[in-house]
């Protein structure tokens, strides 16, 4: 099995709805996400896919967050915005990107250095 990872990151703010510390205030952070996808085949390149491509993938969901307020762009203007549900709704997204037979493995948010959230099926 090949396992490829790409990195990106944002900037944004967001709070989080019905918390009951700090975070309840709209705050920022620089956001890095990790995504890892996964596949048992190469082609005939030797490649299981394009890094660039992948990135590519990545950068266009991170974009509509990028310098914002996640908490107003959708669906996070009816879902609370949690690390854990940014990372369901990037790993959702970039799994309806990926070609035939490349299956997503994880993505990683982090928040901080210190704290970050994985999501994979």
């Amino acid at each position: 099995m090949y396992k490829l990872v790409v990195e990106s990151f944002f900037s944004a703010a967001h709070h989080l709805v019905e918390y009951p510390g700090a975070c309840r205030r709209i705050h920022g952070h620089n956001w890095v996400v990790k995504a890892t996808i996964a596949a048992s085949i190469l082609d005939e390149s030797g490649m299981v896919m394009d890094l660039f491509t992948l990135k590519a993938i990545l950068d266009d969901c991170l974009n509509q967050f990028d310098h914002r307020l996640i908490n107003e762009t959708p669906p996070f203007d009816t879902v609370n915005p949690t690390s854990e549900n940014l990372a369901k709704y990037i790993y959702d997204y970039m799994k309806k990107q990926l070609p035939q037979g490349i299956n997503m493995h994880q993505v990683e948010v982090c928040e901080t250095e210190k704290f970050s959230v994985i999501y994979s099926e």
